[in-house]
């Protein structure tokens, strides 16, 4: 069963096997594996239940229902946006639908080096695959991508630069090309639409929407209770208490938000909150003399991926630059014009492409709990992690110069349109600080680190927390470092491995 709030605003009291907090690619796969095992499982979603019939492809209303503060949440220094789903199936209902799965490099990176070594990397990688097989994956055929990524292909191509397209978990797509604000035609196999529904079948599962989780309650090395209010949608006020005792909890509520409830419990130790990872991304737009039309079709489906490196000695660096598309309000808040001059790119929106420089940063941020509940996320803006940046932002213009744009537009305030590689060179005078440009970031990662020793890490190689016998963290957080360029793969599949321990 799926309950909204409003069937429960008195509040209400239950008793299960498995709580779990948290309905995404981590709390949904959790609930998928304990129901198959035959637990009784009442999971907690802070955010709505919704359907295709709620997706009307309008900015104004989607982004408030389906985002983590309407998709507002940003750095405490305002410099990155921090992009997070927020309903039943969380971000896996707004994501660009890429199927990425853990390279094998970063599982023994992991290994090697953070101390990884309950699983073997053939057992991650078959697990990967079994998750990608259950959301329907499967290969975006080059000739079917939209003018906007085949762009980013050909101007790679006449640079030399490997690429190609994803795989992704769309079935039946039309090309709406309105992903990040949810599908109305169930083409995007989420797990709202996958392992959710499949184990809500199985008779054994409650998913209660629209309840916020307050605190853990504890004694010795258990966790006792989940406690919290249902909440009005509308205007995110609380209505009636909750309590629901469980033998076993899964924490699930994502890089962010689940170091918060962590630390409202006192609960996971010194390091609860730190090696974050945001990942984070910077835009880059041309204009071309024909239509490109970049919002239809699937906005994010081809990637240059030369320079990323995957190495089990280092883990993931280096860059790549993926074409993406956006919503208009979405676009126009992201290419990072201002002034009138937003006017003028507007005008252009049917002849632009645009895509990501995407650069994994090292695990050095970290989220606290600010006295209102709410997180306060920071990071810093490494030096070699900035060069590289700029690098793949003029790697990113050269392309769309080698495919014939008309002009590029840099990432930053003051820049001028650039028609040729000569002016790239006032990328010199830019720098890369907060809010210089616009970052945003859809894949943050750490905060819950894994390992084997509870002074460095905060859950245990069952994720388990260390000092706890039934709480275990099940999401992105506990990723030692980057787990790949999307997130998706990876954080079913540590979910998987989690869910399936004997606890």
């Amino acid at each position: 069963m799926i309950r909204r709030g409003t069937d429960v605003s008195g509040g209400f009291t239950l008793r299960t096997d498995v709580c779990v907090i948290g309905s995404g690619a981590g709390g949904g796969v959790a609930t998928g594996i304990l129901a198959e095992l035959g637990r009784e499982v009442v999971v907690l979603e802070e955010g709505p239940a919704v359907g295709r019939a709620d997706f009307n492809q309008q900015e104004g209303d989607m982004y408030p229902l389906l985002y983590r503060d309407g998709g507002n949440q940003t750095t405490v220094d305002g410099g990155i946006s921090v992009v997070q789903g927020r309903a039943v199936g969380g971000s896996t209902v707004v994501n660009m639908a890429d199927v990425v799965p853990i390279p094998r490099e970063i599982a023994e990176h992991w290994r090697d080096h953070h101390g990884l070594t309950r699983h073997s990397i053939s057992r991650i990688l078959e697990v990967g695959e079994s998750c990608a097989r259950a959301l329907g994956s499967n290969a975006i055929p080059e000739p079917s991508l939209n003018r906007n990524n085949a762009l980013l292909l050909e101007g790679g191509r006449q640079l030399g630069l490997d690429g190609g397209a994803f795989d992704h978990n769309r079935v039946g797509c039309v090309g709406a090309g309105a992903c990040m604000i949810g599908c109305a035609f169930d083409a995007k196999r989420s797990v709202a639409l996958t392992w959710i529904p499949d184990a809500v079948a199985t008779g054994q599962v409650l998913v209660q929407a629209d309840a916020r989780v307050a605190s853990l309650e504890w004694s010795g090395d258990r966790v006792v209770a989940a406690v919290g209010h249902v909440i009005d949608q509308a205007n995110q006020r609380p209505l009636g208490a909750f309590r629901v005792e469980a033998d076993r909890f899964v924490l699930a509520a994502g890089a962010i938000h689940s170091p918060l409830l962590l630390q409202a419990s006192g609960l996971g130790g010194s390091q609860v909150g730190r090696n974050l990872v945001l990942q984070p991304q910077a835009p880059v737009a041309a204009t071309f003399a024909d239509p490109v039309v970049a919002f239809r079709g699937v906005p994010q489906a081809s990637y240059l991926d030369s320079e990323e490196v995957k190495s089990a000695q280092t883990g993931l660096g280096g860059y790549r630059i993926e074409g993406i598309f956006a919503t208009p309000a979405m676009t126009a808040a992201t290419w990072g014009v201002h002034g009138a001059y937003v006017h003028e790119v507007m005008t252009k929106y049917a002849h632009t492409a645009g895509c990501l420089c995407l650069v994994p940063d090292e695990p050095a941020g970290s989220v606290t709990r600010l006295d209102n509940g709410r997180p306060k996320i920071e990071t810093t803006y490494d030096a070699a992690w900035t060069r590289t940046l700029m690098t793949a932002i003029r790697t990113a213009a050269r392309v769309y110069l080698a495919a014939g744009a008309e002009q590029v537009m840099l990432p930053f305030a003051g820049a001028t349109p650039v028609r040729s590689e000569a002016d790239l060179d006032q990328l010199e005078r830019f720098r890369v600080a907060p809010n210089r440009l616009p970052l945003i970031s859809a894949h943050p990662q750490g905060t819950c680190r894994m390992g084997p020793d509870p002074a460095t890490s905060v859950v245990g190689l069952d994720g388990r927390v260390h000092g706890l016998a039934n709480l275990q963290v099940l999401d992105a957080s506990v990723f030692p470092t980057s787990s790949s360029s999307h997130t998706m793969i990876p954080t079913m599949t540590m979910a998987w491995l989690g869910a399936a321990e004997a606890i």
